[in-house]
């Protein structure tokens, strides 16, 4: 998965809480990468004993516009994966497979036309983002030619030779320059979003899917040097065959992502309430996973686990409870606490979220003291999870309207989290968000 730089997401008003310099340093420090990432590239390529062009046969200018163009049609047939509006495409196949065929720097010099191609005549970017994918495509493939070639990997138009360990290092360093670089840019561009959240989002779960369809480059190379043209014919549909796997992975998360709206719909037409304080407090929970620097799969779990802590008060018997103005009876509370375990069962019937999400779910209302429910778990036997989940939770209940009273100021909110710190709440969660 060839990755494509970034447009940052929009942010909730609760991460003004943590407000500092780097929002204001957003743009100098995008520039900054910009320019490195591109001085980098050009460095590269003016090292280069740049030869007479004249010499290079008809078939060197062949391959070299022939994988030039299969790079542009691979990488105009993009699709975009569900973090900060990032692109990806099998175009880095045709990449690979050039470095086996053309003399460096002519690799480097292909992809380049490719991204300032398809940027900027078929996607029609802004002008920096044009500039900042052509120098990071140039850079991933012109580190990963000289890699290849100093560990011995042949370079050739007339016959073919495979190696391993050059391939599998050209694979390496191209993949770590180009999601690195993307990484780095959504990071800069994104207030909160730190390079380990955006790395794991852009390569975590596609990573063996990239090393798998990297195999194509192989047969590529091979396909063109025996029947030359015809061989990028052949190639045509294992690569449509690879970006549908691409395609499928995604649409796998997609689908999860729908469910969970589906069960957020279900409240909503339940209790309105319940819906909107679902989705705030999976908002802040995300906001304190990551002052927390959790992964990127953690911090999915936590928001799911947020989204869906309370959907198991969409049965009947929690109904009037949840209308109910003033306190509840003893009987009652005794039934409004059983909705973490009817809400842990129901998410369990999703195989994909059972077990941590269902954990966190359950345990959401564990006391860090040993004192919560269901089950009395103490300090670090609560799943970190469940932690963050219930100091968002307290803070949205604290500063929202209720039936039995009106919504507390913010401060307020967080002075009543330090009075009842190490007892209820974790106490560096605390000190987190009162800091």
């Amino acid at each position: 998965m060839v990755a494509r730089t970034w447009a940052p997401p929009s942010l909730h008003i609760f991460a003004m809480i943590r407000v500092s310099l780097r929002e204001r340093l957003l743009s100098l420090r995008i520039y900054v990468l910009v320019g490195a990432v591109t001085a980098a590239s050009a460095g590269i390529l003016l090292s280069v004993t740049w030869p007479n062009l004249a010499p290079f046969p008809s078939r060197f200018w062949n391959a070299f516009a022939a994988f030039t163009l299969l790079s542009i049609l691979c990488d105009s047939f993009f699709f975009r994966i569900p973090f900060a509006r990032v692109n990806t495409s099998v175009g880095f196949i045709p990449f690979l497979a050039s470095i086996a065929i053309l003399e460096h720097p002519w690799p480097m010099v292909a992809s380049g036309i490719t991204a300032l191609t398809v940027d900027a005549v078929v996607r029609r970017k802004p002008t920096i983002r044009v500039w900042y994918n052509t120098a990071q495509y140039m850079l991933a493939v012109g580190l990963g030619t000289m890699v290849y070639q100093n560990l011995g990997g042949t370079v050739s138009l007339d016959e073919f030779s495979f190696s391993l360990i050059p391939f599998m290092a050209l694979v390496l360093t191209f993949f770590v320059v180009n999601h690195g670089s993307v990484s780095l840019a959504v990071s800069f561009s994104t207030r909160g979003v730190s390079v380990r959240e955006a790395w794991g989002r852009i390569s975590g779960s596609a990573l063996r899917t990239d090393l798998l369809a990297s195999t194509l480059a192989i047969l590529l190379a091979f396909l063109y040097v025996k029947l030359q043209l015809l061989g990028l014919a052949v190639i045509i549909f294992p690569l449509f065959l690879a970006r549908q796997l691409y395609q499928q992975n995604l649409q796998l998360q997609e689908e999860l992502e729908e469910k969970l709206e589906l069960m957020v719909k279900a409240m909503e037409a339940r209790d309105p309430y319940t819906s909107g304080h679902s989705r705030r407090v999976a908002e802040y929970a995300v906001v304190i996973g990551r002052e927390l620097r959790l992964s990127s799969a953690d911090l999915d779990s936590v928001k799911r686990a947020a989204l869906l802590h309370d959907v198991g008060k969409i049965y009947e018997e929690f109904a009037p409870l949840l209308r109910k103005e003033g306190r509840l009876a003893p009987e009652e509370v005794l039934i409004m606490r059983s909705h973490v375990v009817r809400s842990a069962e129901l998410v369990a019937t999703a195989a994909r979220l059972r077990g941590t999400v269902e954990l966190m779910i359950r345990h959401h209302h564990e006391n860090y003291d040993g004192s919560g429910y269901p089950d009395g778990l103490v300090g670090e036997q609560i799943p970190m999870g469940a932690r963050i989940i219930m100091v968002a939770d307290t803070i949205d209940a604290m500063t929202t309207d209720r039936p039995y009273r009106k919504a507390l100021p913010l401060q307020r909110a967080i002075e009543e989290l330090q009075r009842y710190s190490g007892r209820q709440f974790d106490p560096g969660l605390v000190e987190l968000v009162a800091n």
